[in-house]
């Protein structure tokens, strides 16, 4: 007799599965898939609700929507979550050395200026909202970390993911001479 299917089963079933594949996959890289997991979590709290507004045609973004489809909240942030957690895990850049000096400077410049906007815009949002809204009043700065909060927490995801499919051209090793 099969046993019955349930979530208890499910979620014992994924946690000997991800613990298996975790140990196989030694520290670093098992390090990466749980900042993996993160990014993925903190991209799907920022643009699950837009997206699924998008795909149901429940958004006042655009006037007319060129297709709509019977997603579920939950089936539209299982994906975003699903689509972010593989790609970073498969193609994130996270500690890459193999990308060319020029390059990393300016990803290690992109990822500072990325941090500390994450970094302010959630030190703002840990306060009550009578006190970020007297902050903004006085803080042009502030205003601008408020305005793009959601780009603080999608765009290093994106850029990791960039910067894990672009390669670095091959370097010639031969001495002329």
């Amino acid at each position: 007799m099969l046993p019955k299917l349930t979530w208890d089963l499910f979620i014992t079933m994924f946690f000997i599965v991800t613990f298996g594949y975790g140990f196989i996959l030694q520290r670093e890289r098992a390090t990466a898939t749980l900042v993996s997991s993160y990014i993925a979590l903190a991209v799907t709290t920022a643009w699950g609700d837009v997206i699924y507004g998008l795909l149901s045609g429940n958004t006042t973004l655009f006037d007319q929507i060129w297709f709509k489809s019977n997603f579920t909240p939950f089936t539209t942030k299982c994906a975003i979550f699903g689509i972010f957690f593989v790609l970073l895990s498969l193609r994130g850049e996270y500690t890459s050395t193999n990308q060319g000096a020029k390059t990393s400077t300016i990803l290690l410049l992109v990822y500072s200026f990325l941090n500390a906007g994450l970094i302010v815009s959630s030190v703002l949002h840990f306060l009550d909202p009578a006190s970020i809204a007297q902050i903004l009043v006085h803080s042009p700065i502030a205003t601008f970390v408020e305005n793009y909060q959601v780009s603080w927490i999608v765009l290093p995801a994106i850029i990791m993911i960039v910067a894990g499919f672009v390669k670095p051209a091959p370097q010639s090793s031969s001495n002329q001479g």
